[in-house]
């Protein structure tokens, strides 16, 4: 259903998901190079690749729509950067209330608490990419950062048992 946007804009929110646009754009070529150089060195590498590795359709029942083997780094819309932002804002006080809140206030999620889940572990990803290199590439300020938003993130978790 096409509908305009009709409400603020969080600008915070939007160069969020700014960034998580290139830091996906930038994984999914990172990877595609690296297994095209594996690949092209020997190409009969090609065999051990499972059916349907690239495939990045989010449906899970059969292939060839099957979530991808290996990291394809989809570009994301927006909507998950709201759905975590009133994660982080809820005040709600369990599990069970948040599901039904989230329902209510987001209709057109399908699947709300397994793609938290999906963007908790993006989350735990790119801070242990960026824990690895914050010593060599002078991100410690960055990976601080990261650690004091992953506290908030983690006690949220705690709160709500998610």
């Amino acid at each position: 259903k096409n509908v305009m946007w009709d409400s603020d804009v969080d600008f915070d929110l939007a160069a969020f998901h700014a960034l998580v646009r290139a830091l996906k754009r930038t994984l999914r070529q990172l990877v595609e190079a690296s297994l095209a150089h594996v690949l092209l060195q020997d190409l009969s590498k090609v065999k051990i690749l499972p059916a349907g590795f690239m495939s990045a359709t989010p449906i899970k029942d059969q292939y060839p729509s099957t979530p991808a083997e290996l990291p394809t780094f989809m570009l994301p819309r927006a909507c998950m950067g709201i759905l975590v932002k009133f994660f982080l804002e809820y005040q709600g006080k369990d599990l069970e209330t948040f599901k039904t809140d989230v329902t209510k206030r987001f209709p057109c999620c399908v699947q709300p608490i397994d793609d938290l889940q999906l963007a908790f572990t993006f989350w735990g990803d790119v801070r242990r990419c960026v824990d690895t290199v914050a010593d060599t590439l002078g991100a410690e300020d960055l990976s601080e950062d990261m650690r004091k938003a992953s506290e908030i993130l983690q006690k949220q978790r705690q709160r709500l048992n998610l």
